[in-house]
C-alpha cells in the first residue's frame, strides 16, 4: 500500500502537468505576420506569453487575449502599462522587453490575435 505522501507527491505531478499542457496548448499557430514589426512581436509572444495566454491567444492560466484585447483595453498606452509594469498574477516585463519590444508585441496582440479567434 503506497504512503499517502507519495499519493499526494503523485497528485500534484499530474495536476501541474495538466494545467502545464492547458496553458501551452493551443490551436494551429498563426502564421508569421509579413509586418516585420508584428513578426518580431509574434516572436517576443512566443517566448514571453504564449506559456500562460496560449499559443494562439486563447487563454490558459492566464487571460483570453484574441478577439478581446482592444476591446478591453481600447488605448494601447494602457495595455503597454500592464506589460511594463505587471498587473496581478502577470509578471512586469519592463525591465526585460525594451520599450520597441513593448509596442510590438503590443500591436501582435491587438491587430494579429486581436483580429478574432
Amino acid at each position: 500500500m503506497r504512503s499517502p505522501r507519495v499519493f499526494l507527491a503523485g497528485s500534484v505531478l499530474v495536476l501541474g502537468a495538466t494545467a502545464f499542457a492547458a496553458c501551452s496548448s493551443g490551436s494551429t499557430p498563426i502564421a508569421t505576420p509579413s509586418d516585420p514589426v508584428l513578426a518580431e512581436g509574434q516572436s517576443i509572444y512566443s517566448q514571453n506569453c504564449a506559456s500562460c495566454h496560449g499559443a494562439n491567444g486563447g487563454g490558459g492560466f492566464g487571460k483570453k487575449l484574441a478577439g478581446v484585447v482592444a476591446t478591453k483595453y481600447p488605448n494601447i498606452a494602457d495595455q503597454e502599462a500592464i506589460l511594463v509594469n505587471g498587473k496581478g498574477s502577470m509578471p512586469a516585463f519592463g525591465s526585460k522587453l525594451s520599450a520597441e519590444q513593448i509596442t510590438a508585441v503590443t500591436r501582435y496582440t491587438r491587430e494579429v490575435l486581436g483580429a478574432g479567434q
